[in-house]
């Protein structure tokens, strides 16, 4: 992770198949639990939540949900941004 190099750095939308993902980064990032809802809000914004890849691993990601206002618009609320601190710093959630 030297400077001057390029970094591979990729996103992908959390699914089902890899929402324990998501799971395992809050638990290492954040020193809260977050419940189902959670995970089901996130689930359901669609590309508005991703996982961070740094060559190929798991390093961040933000999730988001969808708020409903009146007259019919719908904001996109950030509930979390978080990157493993060894990867911080090199443009990943910034």
């Amino acid at each position: 992770m030297g400077a001057g190099r390029e970094v591979a750095i990729s996103l992908d939308g959390v699914r089902d198949k890899n929402v324990m993902q998501l799971k395992k980064l809050n638990t290492a990032l954040f020193p809260v639990r977050y419940n189902d809802k959670y995970y089901a809000d996130a689930l359901a914004s669609g590309e508005f939540t991703k996982l961070a890849y740094y060559s190929d691993i798991c390093v961040g990601s933000i999730a988001c949900r969808l708020q409903k206002k009146e007259g019919g618009a719908i904001r996109v609320c950030i509930m979390t941004l978080g990157v493993l601190a060894p990867y911080r710093g090199l443009g990943i959630g910034e």
